[in-house]
């Protein structure tokens, strides 16, 4: 075939240049799907990782899987595990899933690798194998577990729209992250801290102003992925630190800096799965 004009177009150029682009666009794509696989082993792996060494207390892996439906201000979120230490309030939305408590426990469990019946774990299997239970949330805050899809603008009441999960950001007081979308956060390798100060306490409020100025600081100028939130899941006067696999709950009377910035700045980014912190 000729171009206008009577010219010759070079069909064999046309299609080795054709065929280079194919082969690289293929490499460039198996490299990308390498490199995914690497990272999802990797966090598979510093996710199961129970060391000692890790700041918080591990917390069994309750999955990655999501809810169906999206999130309204009445959605009743899924229950606490019978005797993880949670307010009052925690249980005051209805919940139709089986077996869960209803009274708020006063200290948080340490879930522990035993074999145990224990309700925290669930019940061991014929081997001695403990079972980890799925229609429940270990820890509070959550630290894995089935969570709410991704969306965006979401009213969670008073006019306040976010996205789930919520970016890097101190959220102001009344803004409260729903419990369902807490392990989407730390799924997205970042790292949730609550806060639930008793009305008029001034002592507890003056420590909130001092963890804002660290999560700041943590976000603005260490990149961590941090979420901030007043937290009113929590037993009063309580600051939780949560992030895959991964929670530490102290009274705010004990409450340091260093504590905060040691678990914040070990934990952002420690189990990426989607590759957030490349």
């Amino acid at each position: 075939m000729r171009a206008a004009g009577g010219r010759q177009i070079p069909w064999l150029p046309i299609g080795i240049a054709g065929g280079v682009v194919a082969v690289v666009a293929l490499l460039a794509y198996l490299i990308l799907q390498s490199g995914s696989g690497t990272n999802t082993n990797g966090a598979v792996k510093a996710a199961a990782d129970e060391s000692s060494s890790i700041p918080g207390t591990f917390v069994p892996d309750q999955g990655r899987g999501h809810l169906s439906g999206g999130y309204t201000p009445g959605r009743p979120p899924m229950p606490f595990c019978p005797g993880v230490a949670r307010s009052a309030s925690a249980d005051a939305a209805p919940s139709t899933t089986p077996g869960a408590s209803t009274t708020p426990a006063t200290s948080t469990p340490v879930p522990s690798s035993t074999p145990t019946t224990n309700p925290t774990q669930g019940n061991s299997t014929p081997n001695g194998t403990p079972t980890v239970p799925t229609d429940c949330r270990l820890a509070n805050p959550p630290t894995s577990g089935k969570h709410l899809n991704v969306q965006q603008n979401v009213d969670v009441g008073g006019g306040n729209l976010i996205k789930i999960p919520p970016d890097p950001d101190v959220y102001p007081p009344d803004i409260e992250i729903p419990r369902d979308a807490i392990p989407h956060i730390e799924e997205h390798a970042g790292v949730f801290v609550g806060y639930h100060c008793a009305d008029g306490d001034d002592a507890c409020q003056k420590m909130v102003n001092d963890l804002t100025d660290v999560i700041n600081d943590r976000i603005d100028n260490h990149k961590n992925r941090v979420v901030m939130a007043n937290d009113s899941d929590l037993p009063e006067g309580t600051i939780g630190m949560a992030s895959w696999n991964r929670v530490e709950d102290f009274d705010y009377k004990d409450y340091t800096r260093d504590r905060v910035v040691t678990f914040v700045g070990t934990n952002s980014c420690r189990v990426d799965f989607e590759g957030f912190c490349k």
